[in-house]
């Protein structure tokens, strides 16, 4: 019980700071570029995984994100706004098992882990996952991520 506990209070940590980050700029902040792109595992789209984009260059505080579709598309947005600045990015990937759903009780009282990464880590850590995009001002789609269990 300590350990889901905890796990949770690290779930909520860091979705914090996320949005910490995400909320940092105001109106006044860099261009965001509107930009999709797809992801497959095994040849198959990935509906539910997350990506999150973490800028090489180590002024940009920004961290653009999305989530796939049944198609395995996404579109990228940061500070909840639709695009991405201009850059390079490392990406990593988790994919949560959508099987796994807190129960009601869970749900009401806020709680309730996201599945096992059905990626098993793989592609979880930043500067590991091997997983690279390169935006540009004229990059409307990036080449599509084929991932393999």
């Amino acid at each position: 019980m300590l350990a889901r506990i905890c796990s949770f209070n690290l779930s909520l940590a860091l979705l914090a700071s996320i949005g910490i980050v995400l909320t940092g700029c105001g109106s006044g902040g860099p261009t965001l570029l509107p930009v999709s792109g797809s992801l497959t595992v095994d040849g198959k789209p990935a509906n539910g995984a997350t990506l999150i984009f973490h800028p090489t260059d180590k002024e940009m505080k920004l961290i653009p994100a999305a989530t796939t579709d049944e198609n395995g598309k996404f579109q990228l947005a940061t500070s909840a706004k639709v695009g991405v600045p201009a850059g390079t990015y490392d990406v990593t990937v988790v994919w949560p098992d959508p099987s796994v759903q807190p129960t009601a009780a869970q749900k009401l009282q806020g709680l309730g882990d996201p599945g096992p990464d059905l990626l098993s880590g793989k592609y979880a850590k930043k500067g590991a996952s091997g997983l690279k995009a390169e935006i540009t001002s004229s990059t409307k789609e990036i080449p599509p991520f084929a991932l393999t269990k």
